[in-house]
């Protein structure tokens, strides 16, 4: 079974790698910018000082700011390239933060 999910994980992954490099900036938008404001939002919420409801609210109210900020974005820089290394970098430094901090309920 977990070669299965492999197979599939790694199938998955070279198909973002290849729709990436084939269309970066519709694979940004659809992609790398929700990943990258899923991420950001629960570091933002892990890092963030007071409770966690009033972190919570505001948070949630910001997400939609952030992925639309994050695909206007996207379009309007000329190289997409360089967008895409934004939000993957965004992403990881999400990610380090995320599994770095303890979470504090």
């Amino acid at each position: 079974m977990t070669l299965v999910t492999g197979m599939i994980a790694m199938l998955a992954l070279g198909f973002i790698i290849w729709a990436t490099i084939r269309s970066p900036r519709l694979t940004n938008v659809l992609f790398w910018s929700l990943l990258a404001t899923i991420g950001s939002s629960s570091a933002i919420l892990l890092i963030a000082p007071g409770s966690f409801s009033e972190k919570a609210l505001w948070v949630a109210l910001s997400v939609p700011l952030i992925w639309v900020a994050l695909q206007f974005w996207c379009y309007w820089d000329q190289q997409p390239h360089r967008v895409t290394a934004g939000l993957i970098t965004t992403t990881l430094i999400s990610a380090a933060i995320i599994s770095i901090t303890e979470p504090v309920i």
